[in-house]
């Protein structure tokens, strides 16, 4: 591996490795505007000029970091009085005809343009004002639904090009004319509406592309910043959920190689407004036997949906309808929650959509789930036929027999679209926004004819509108906890925001009902629950909160595809 020296720190690097990429391994920022490690290097902006030396022998002329690749006894120095004037030099070029757009611009605060005139440009401009390039009428111009360009901002660094030729492959946007009249727009009759648009927006370093979704929402430097997952389908995009005391105002994709990389989708950033349009759910709600609904309070709620299961008879069935939006150590609570109430019906009904490829160093992952946590919800016990032979007067159908006929449960199906919850003594609806049929009112009025309806979630949707108990719970931006995607990678993510008036997060909720039925489950906090899934669940096996790694960690299921659902449980490790 070469070894290459950068302001008197040494390091080995890969072979290959760019002098930007070495700086950044030891702790060495070399500005650039061009440069992006996913895209073709072209060495335009010139703003990462430094002295480079080979064997003692230094080079006659400044070299673009980008674009030399450290070698063995490489000696380079960011910090000479040539570099220092050339990049003041550069600076003051890309700021000749810069306007004075950052009391307006959106990007002011994370501009690239502005952090590098503080750190490496002069405090004056010899260049009149009035004698600015502009570019008249292409101010303000929709690039498509989700991208617009101003282009008097643009400093030609080529990057959103490179990302739509190199990156999505759609290739909408190019360079037009010619020197300072150089401009980048899309090929006539396109529009740069790939499922990635936005991600221009990401890579481009100065304000000349914003995003419509965005665009004048807030001021950057007044956001909090958190790291979370993208929960719009199972690819499980790592994000930064940006917000202002509670109330998310943007997700932007946030670096991993073994998911995501740099880049999530259009689809993916628009979820979170889903927070501000359905009606929020914040208080319990129990429905007496008059049918009156009242306000109570958590130790009530729970006290009475406890004695309703524990209350069943032979004469009705105890079922869980689960969702693709519990995490790994709700989806687990639950399921020993349907262990002591002896019930074996347990189901994740996700919605399909169009299917989103996110590129990747591995070619990619591809999310067709519109919730992230189908697999892990279905690995920790939420699915159907889990337990022994259930009573034949349930009615129910084969589904998942595990080798043996006669067991007959209710399937998802059997509850969504059959009769299945009127053979209900007690229906548990672990989340009120579980996809699509939470908003039908054929399947509202189907899931109503339970004898006994619990429903939990964030949302006041039509479901827990009619509920018999309706339990506020947290959002996945208020909690904690772990989801498994697409290629059964379980990742990790923590609360940016606490939860606002009653609402609870889902874990002390079954925690709390659980230590009802055996004190053991009392008091139990994500980490601790997500350690015991660790310790006692073979796919899981010794991984804990605290060591798993940030890019999160495979799991290894025997026999598991895609499509999970569709195999037999036996190909499943047992849930203990």
């Amino acid at each position: 591996m070469p070894k290459v020296t950068i302001n008197d720190r040494t390091i080995e690097v890969e072979a290959g490795t760019n002098v930007i990429e070495a700086g950044i391994k030891v702790g060495v920022q070399i500005p650039h505007y061009c440069y992006h490690p996913r895209l073709s290097v072209v060495g335009q902006c010139r703003m990462c000029l430094v002295e480079v030396a080979v064997g003692g022998k230094k080079m006659p002329k400044l070299q673009t970091a980008c674009s030399t690749a450290a070698t063995d006894n490489m000696e380079v120095r960011t910090d000479t009085p040539e570099v220092r004037e050339a990049q003041k030099g550069m600076m003051e070029f890309f700021l000749i005809n810069h306007p004075l757009d950052c009391p307006i611009c959106d990007q002011a605060g994370e501009c690239g343009l502005q952090d590098y005139s503080f750190k490496h440009g002069v405090a004056y401009s010899r260049y009149q004002f009035e004698d600015k390039r502009t570019y008249p009428g292409r101010e303000r111009i929709p690039l498509g639904p989700n991208v617009i360009l101003n282009m008097n901002r643009c400093i030609q660094c080529t990057r959103c090009v490179r990302f739509t030729h190199e990156v999505s492959k759609t290739g909408e946007l190019g360079f037009f004319n010619r020197g300072a009249r150089t401009e980048i727009g899309t090929f006539p009759g396109k529009q740069l509406d790939n499922p990635l648009s936005t991600c221009v927006v990401d890579v481009c370093p100065v304000g000349a592309l914003t995003s419509t979704r965005f665009r004048f929402a807030e001021r950057v430097f007044y956001l909090d910043k958190k790291p979370s997952i993208c929960t719009g389908c199972d690819v499980g995009c790592n994000v930064t959920i940006e917000h202002r005391r509670g109330d998310i105002k943007r997700y932007k994709p946030r670096f991993n190689p073994e998911v995501n990389d740099y880049w999530m989708c259009d689809y993916g950033r628009s979820t979170f407004e889903r927070y501000k349009t359905i009606p929020r759910l914040r208080s319990c709600r129990v429905r007496g036997d008059d049918g009156l609904e009242t306000v109570g309070g958590w130790k009530e709620a729970l006290d009475l949906v406890h004695r309703r299961l524990r209350m069943r008879t032979s004469e009705g069935a105890v079922a869980f309808l689960g969702s693709g939006y519990l995490t790994n150590e709700e989806a687990w609570l639950a399921a020993r929650l349907a262990d002591y109430a002896g019930s074996h019906h347990r189901s994740v009904p996700v919605d399909l959509g169009a299917g989103w490829t996110i590129p990747n160093l591995k070619g990619g992952i591809t999310g067709t789930e519109l919730a992230p946590n189908r697999r892990g919800a279905e690995l920790l016990g939420l699915r159907p036929g889990a337990g022994t032979e259930l009573d034949e007067t349930l009615g129910g159908v084969p589904h998942r027999s595990n080798g043996k006929e006669k067991r007959r449960i209710l399937d998802q199906d059997e509850l969504l679209l059959g009769d299945g919850a009127s053979k209900c003594a007690v229906l548990v609806v672990l989340d009120s926004d579980f996809g699509r049929a939470a908003y039908t009112p054929e399947v509202v009025e189907r899931l109503r004819r339970a004898q006994f309806l619990v429903v939990l979630g964030w949302a006041d949707s039509p479901l827990a509108k009619v509920a018999d108990v309706a339990l506020p719970v947290s959002t996945h931006a208020e909690k904690d906890g772990t989801f498994v995607n697409a290629e059964w990678r379980v990742q990790r993510f923590n609360a940016a925001f606490p939860a606002p008036g009653q609402t609870r997060a889902t874990v002390e909720v079954l925690s709390e009902l659980l230590g009802r039925f055996e004190a053991k489950w009392a008091g139990l906090t994500a980490d601790k629950v997500f350690n015991r899934i660790g310790s006692e669940v073979p796919a899981f096996a010794g991984l804990t909160w605290q060591t798993l790694p940030a890019t999160g960690s495979a799991l290894h299921v025997p026999g598991a595809n895609p499509m999970m659902s569709e195999t037999t449980a036996e190909t499943l490790p047992e849930v203990s």
